[in-house]
């Protein structure tokens, strides 16, 4: 009785202890003697105390706790990672992108304006400094995740260390044919918290021992426990057993497959996104700028920022330059002393090597482009116009196409080609004027004949000028081409031709040789805006000719903020960033949910754990009065043959 009372007690004290199961005791009669009257029983006693349990609602319980604790693990991450991006807000990368584009648009309105320029070119560097924040913040999350998982590898090994400690006090309790109820709690309590950091599988053996392992690796075996260890290999972060040679442990549940899933699946799509977006921003406002005139007009000389070194082909240095060898690269080369410019047309092969690449572009240069020099300094192209003069990318035609000899009448006009080409492929117009006259005073009909180059005429155009026309003003051509005739003569059968390009840089070279660039670098923790128009603001390019007011790049760098350059040409930079801020709202929300239905389904199981094993107060009231009840009525019968003793020793 005394047993039971002191069993009682001690469920009651333990009543609130994580782990503890309710305590029975297996009370069985002690059989005496045989007599003639047969066998006389000798009280009862305590054969074995044991712990109420089920062992299915257990190992439903660790299962779903392992799960839970994986996506709660997740939640919290994504919600760290939710914070970095600060949108929706003004200060967002989101809100930045749109303030360089709207910056870009109110300089195209003025584009000599200066202060305006210095806008642009610090609402660049607000854009930058957001990439590089966040890539930053990405960069600290994942190096905290790797403490993270090692940290919980260490409470891991800790773990298993205890219960293979406790496992060893169970066996020698049990092999000595007692029970061990309390040690065997306190180890399960140990496995829980195991299985809050990783899947564990449980298996009970003889003696009381509880085996434990993960995907089929033992950690703990008996008295024995195999440590685990954490790497991080080629940027993945990953768990084997300690000292073992490529067998990896796949962790799929508890909190350190969260902080996995996390760092190896989640982390680094994000940030590919991020580096996708800050590359697609760069490149798309490059292959503007490059090809495009700042204030100063055409270079003298310019350097590139990046560096051409090593055997990758061109197209796998991450500048997103196409893989190909009929790209073309076409260089304005103007004569400072007359305005006569000439183009000449590059081929590139951007297949071959980095290195081989520059060279032969370099010697291309020099060999097929008069008047200018190119070499290489560490991987750099650098190219330098002969004193008198200059040369760029920017005006995709020959602006003054009429060459010595084209316009035959006495005191000829000078015809010009001016505004910027929206055509989509390269086109030759062949302008010939069918009558004889003065410009602004006689009629005089425009025949233009269009055609690709090389091919057949596609369409021809006509057009009637007569005195109402003022010299100098535009004719308006096709694909927003104008043509300027000034005063002066024209003779019947008088032409001149000129080829309209669709794009001066058709692979992005000049992007990824960082020649003219507004931004540099790859990536979003290396783009910055480049030094020289950092420096200098009047570099920023905009113009397609050398002319003041010329706005026409202005224009299309302002129309790159709509342009659908991501997501397989579906979403502009906006719609691809705010994708990206969606995408980790709605993971962390999805895990959310699962992690609420999970909690809810392990405190169902945790309940019906409690009603099978939990301490009720009250009935361990019940059966201390019971218990007692019996101790005073084994004290009365021990007093009454104490007594009946006496008396008979006193008839003695």
């Amino acid at each position: 009785a005394l047993q039971l009372i002191d069993m009682a007690g001690d469920n009651i004290a333990n009543a609130n202890t994580p782990g503890y199961h309710v305590k029975r005791a297996f009370v069985s009669p002690v059989i005496g003697p045989t007599t003639v009257l047969g066998r006389v029983g000798l009280g009862s006693t305590v054969e074995d105390i044991v712990r109420l349990r089920s062992a299915l609602v257990e190992q439903a319980l660790l299962s779903h706790t392992q799960v839970r604790e994986k996506l709660g693990e997740e939640v919290e991450l994504l919600n760290h990672l939710g914070m970095l991006f600060t949108e929706p807000s003004s200060s967002g990368l989101d809100a930045q992108m749109e303030g360089f584009f709207d910056a870009v648009g109110q300089l195209a309105a003025e584009p000599d304006n200066t202060t305006l320029r210095e806008a642009v070119v610090q609402k660049a560097d607000s854009v930058c400094e957001l990439f590089q924040r966040l890539d930053a913040g990405f960069q600290t999350v994942e190096e905290d995740l790797a403490v993270a998982a090692e940290y919980a590898v260490g409470e891991i090994n800790a773990l298993t260390e205890r219960i293979a400690a406790l496992n060893k006090q169970v066996q020698l309790v049990e092999t000595g044919g007692t029970s061990a109820p309390g040690l065997k709690d306190t180890r399960d309590e140990l496995i829980t918290r195991l299985s809050e950091l990783i899947n564990v599988t449980v298996h009970e053996v003889e003696f009381g021992v509880a085996n434990v392992s993960c995907a089929g690796t033992l950690l703990v075996n008996g008295a024995y426990n195999k440590p685990i260890e954490m790497e991080v290999e080629d940027g993945q972060i990953v768990v084997a057993a300690e000292g073992s040679i490529g067998h990896l442990i796949p962790v799929r549940e508890g909190r350190l497959a969260g902080i996995i899933e996390v760092a190896n699946e989640l982390l680094p799509g994000y940030r590919q996104t991020l580096d996708d977006l800050a590359n697609a921003f760069r490149r798309a406002v490059n292959m503007v700028h490059t090809t495009a005139l700042g204030l100063g007009g055409r270079f003298d000389s310019l350097e590139g920022t990046n560096a051409f070194l090593g055997t990758d082909p061109v197209s796998d240095l991450g500048y997103g330059v196409p893989a190909g060898t009929t790209e073309k690269l076409v260089i304005n080369v103007e004569d400072e002393a007359t305005g006569d410019v000439t183009q000449y047309e590059l081929t590139l092969d951007t297949t071959q090597a980095a290195d081989a690449f520059l060279v032969a572009l370099r010697d291309d240069i020099n060999a097929n482009v008069d008047h200018l020099t190119a070499s290489i300094d560490e991987g750099r192209l650098r190219l330098e116009a002969e004193d008198g003069y200059a040369f760029g990318f920017a005006t995709p035609y020959d602006a003054n196409p009429a060459q010595a000899g084209d316009i035959t009448a006495l005191d000829p006009t000078t015809p010009t080609i001016a505004d910027a080409y929206t055509g989509q492929t390269d086109l030759v117009y062949d302008v010939t004027f069918l009558d004889a006259g003065e410009i602004g005073a006689d009629s005089i009909t425009i025949q233009v004949e269009v055609s690709e180059p090389g091919g057949p005429v596609l369409r021809t155009l006509t057009r009637t000028i007569d005195d109402t026309y003022p010299p100098g003003s535009a004719i308006a051509l096709e694909n927003g081409l104008l043509l300027c005739l000034s005063a002066g003569n024209v003779a019947a059968g008088d032409s001149f031709s000129f080829t309209a390009r669709a794009s001066m840089d058709t692979a992005g070279i000049l992007d990824a040789l960082g020649l003219n660039t507004l931004f540099s670098g790859l990536g979003a923790g290396d783009i910055h805006v480049t030094p020289r128009v950092y420096d200098d603001p009047s570099s920023l390019a905009g113009a397609v000719r050398p002319l003041p007011g010329d706005n026409h790049r202005l224009l299309d760098l302002a129309d790159v903020s709509t342009a659908k350059l991501l997501a397989s040409g579906t979403a502009t930079l906006g719609e691809h960033y705010r994708a990206l801020v969606t995408g980790v709202a709605t993971t962390r929300n999805t895990r959310l949910v699962a992690f609420e239905n999970q909690e809810q389904l392990v405190k169902d199981l945790q309940n019906q754990r409690d009603s099978i094993s939990g301490v009720s107060v009250d009935e361990e009231m019940v059966r201390i009065i019971q218990s007692r009840t019996i101790y005073q009525g084994a004290m009365k019968y021990i007093a009454a043959i104490d007594q009946f003793l006496s008396d008979l020793a006193a008839l003695v």
